[in-house]
């Protein structure tokens, strides 16, 4: 069976050989420069003849100079007492002493050559019918070194053009590309490329160019490049298309206002975390409004990617910033909408607490399942490349410019499908608790914000779908910032503007009430006295320049600890919603009572017993004394009204006495 096989392979390679074209040693009539080396040939034949002079040795010279410049074919020496040649055979240095038959061809070539370069020369014999570069200096005392480099055969090359038989058919306003071969001098192996300023008609964007073989076989007659439009006449593509040209200036300007956008975001989170504990900030919980910033400075940077060129990087790089901001985001506000209305429906129904760290439980649930849906998007993305599909598609303006951008994929379609409903169900929880007296009026403003970009971005898909893409790239980058502008900048206004200017409102009362007299009954001189009779003084002689600034604060807290536990008694009188222990607040695991859900019968019997009681402790509620002082129990009933959380009726949003007003 071996020798079967044995038989069958050189019976192949006897075959094949002798269908190889017969190889025949050939000379060029002319001296031609060489191209593509890499060494310097005069600078290597000098080292070499220096070693000589030391050493008398050329075998060692040659080996030197072999090992270190593998592109050589190889050296040749001429001396009145010897001749030798050193050959580069696959990297081996092989000898030849004196003429043979065999190098009859390298010492005729190398006697023909005086100086410099020669003509090319083509061997049979040892390198298999390639072609090479003569080159021979004539050195000092009778001695003559030549080298020999192989030539890279390229139709393009105009210099060799003799090798092929001619040269290649490229007009003058065509380039000649990829005509490179190795050890075949077969014509056609090249390409013809128009100049820039011309293209070739009914071509497309991709065209690669005429072959060299069409030309030479004379398929196609009539192969001339055509100069580009007028609008643009050095860079047209295709069939004379032009490519778009985007405006540097646009970008630019479209850059500063979104960093300065994204500055201000962060000089915003900073001014939340600074007034955390005042009262317009602590009511809108401020860890909530800091995520909102958080999303909103996410979807700022969708704008910056897209003033990049488009890239596989970019296309999946714009979504995941898109989604997980606006998760960020609008997911925040949709929370705090929803906290709305459950404390909305506790005040008539069953009392239902949300507390903060109950929010932030479920936001960060939304956007661990954004990022599951982002990652499942971006693995199919990615196998959808593996399998040669692209994520970039070219296309044309109606004035016929050329522009690439990323293709619009069917996940796309889901995605803003899924963002539209997000934001519909956070303008019906704002509709369902449009009768909600909240404070600062957050939830109008909320429902307003989910509104603007409920609107803005319905409108912006339908024209992504319909219109973006006949439009030029730079029309579309500045409708993703008008969008950006519109949403996420109204969202700033809408939601933090109001707050601090209530803050600065609130502020500014205080300060216009410090500044005047206080009344009689407001407040008392404890430490100081008359200085004869040890009389109370006259308070209405008083101004605020001359109290003490620790007697002040301690009775404004007073004050405000009064007004804030009169109003939670005020709430929970004849309340059926609120139980009747000592302070009205709830088991700790309890969240909603006991009463059950739609029990007429019970909310009668309730209500009947409540109408009884009314009358009978009206007389002696009337003559309870309402004046409460700092001495009483810390708990008061608003602990029990709407949140587990402890007091709230205290808000660091006092200014200090001593600061100026």
């Amino acid at each position: 069976m071996k020798t079967s096989l044995v038989l069958l392979s050189l019976y192949l390679s006897t075959v094949l050989s002798n269908h190889q074209e017969p190889c025949t040693t050939r000379t060029l009539s002319s001296t031609v420069p060489p191209s593509r080396l890499n060494f310097n040939a005069s600078f290597l034949v000098q080292n070499i003849e220096e070693e000589l002079h030391r050493s008398s040795n050329f075998t060692s010279a040659a080996r030197n100079i072999l090992s270190r410049q593998w592109d050589i074919a190889g050296a040749i020496l001429a001396t009145p007492k010897e001749h030798i040649l050193a050959l580069n055979l696959n990297s081996r240095l092989r000898m030849f002493v004196n003429q043979t038959p065999e190098t009859q061809l390298f010492w005729r070539v190398f006697e023909a050559t005086a100086s410099g370069w020669g003509a090319p020369f083509k061997d049979c014999h040892f390198f298999g019918g390639s072609w090479l570069y003569i080159y021979a200096y004539g050195g000092s005392r009778g001695a003559k070194i030549g080298l020999f480099a192989p030539v890279v055969l390229d139709e393009c090359d105009g210099g060799i053009a003799e090798i092929f038989g001619g040269p290649h058919k490229c007009r003058e306003n065509q380039m000649c590309v990829d005509g490179e071969t190795w050890k075949n001098a077969k014509r056609g192996q090249y390409t013809c490329r128009c100049n820039p300023g011309y293209f070739y008609p009914d071509s497309h964007a991709t065209w690669a160019g005429l072959k060299g073989k069409d030309l030479e076989s004379g398929r196609i007659s009539n192969f001339d490049c055509q100069p580009c439009p007028e609008i643009c006449p050095a860079n047209c593509v295709g069939n004379g298309t032009c490519p778009i040209q985007r405006m540097a200036y646009l970008r630019t300007a479209i850059l500063l206002v979104q960093l300065t956008s994204m500055g201000f975001v962060m000089f915003l989170a900073g001014m939340v975390f600074v007034l955390r504990k005042t009262k317009a900030i602590a009511v809108g919980m401020w860890t909530i409004l800091e995520t909102i910033l958080v999303g909103v400075l996410v979807l700022y940077s969708t704008v910056i990617i897209r003033l990049f060129e488009p890239s596989v990087s970019r296309c999946l790089l714009e979504p995941w910033f898109r989604e997980m901001g606006f998760v960020v985001c609008y997911g925040s506000i949709i929370l705090k909408l929803y906290r709305h209305l459950i404390e909305f429906r506790t005040r008539k129904a069953h009392r239902w607490v949300v507390k903060d760290t109950d929010l932030l439980k479920y936001l960060l649930i939304m956007f661990l399942s954004a990022l599951a849906y982002m990652a499942a998007y971006t693995a199919l993305t990615l196998n959808f490349i593996s399998e040669d599909f692209s994520l970039i598609e070219t296309s044309w303006t109606g004035s016929g410019e050329l522009f690439e951008t990323c293709k619009y994929l069917w996940w796309d379609y889901v995605t803003e499908v899924g963002e539209l409903t997000i934001l519909a169900f956070g303008v019906h929880l704002a509709y369902a608790s449009r009768n909600a007296n909240t404070q600062f009026h957050e939830s109008t403003f909320l429902c307003a914000t989910g509104s603007i970009e409920l609107a803005v971005s319905f409108l912006f898909y339908l024209a992504r779908i319909f219109v973006f893409h006949k439009l030029h790239p730079d029309i579309v980058l500045i409708a993703y910032f008008l969008r950006s502008q519109l949403c996420q900048t109204c969202t700033l206004l809408l939601i933090f503007f109001p707050k601090f200017w209530y803050q600065q409102r609130q502020a500014r009362t205080l300060a216009q009430e410090y500044s005047c007299r206080f009344p009689l009954d407001a407040f008392k001189f404890q430490e100081r006295s008359s200085s004869a009779n040890n009389s109370d003084v006259e308070i209405s002689e008083i101004t605020i320049a001359d109290m003490n600034p620790d007697d002040i604060r301690a009775e404004l807290k007073r004050l405000y600890l009064q007004l804030e536990m009169f109003k939670a008694k005020t709430i929970c009188r004849d309340n059926p919603h609120i139980s009747k222990r000592r302070g009205g607040r709830k088991a700790q695991h309890r969240r909603f009572s006991l009463q059950k859900k739609g029990s007429r019968e019970k909310v009668r019997r309730t209500m009947s017993l409540h109408s009884r009681r009314k009358d009978r402790d009206r007389d002696r509620k009337r003559d309870i004394d309402m004046d409460i002082t700092e001495a009483e129990p810390s708990r008061t009933p608003e602990d029990s009204v709407c949140s587990t959380d402890g007091a709230s009726a205290i808000y660091a949003d006092l200014p200090e006495a001593n600061q100026p007003y």
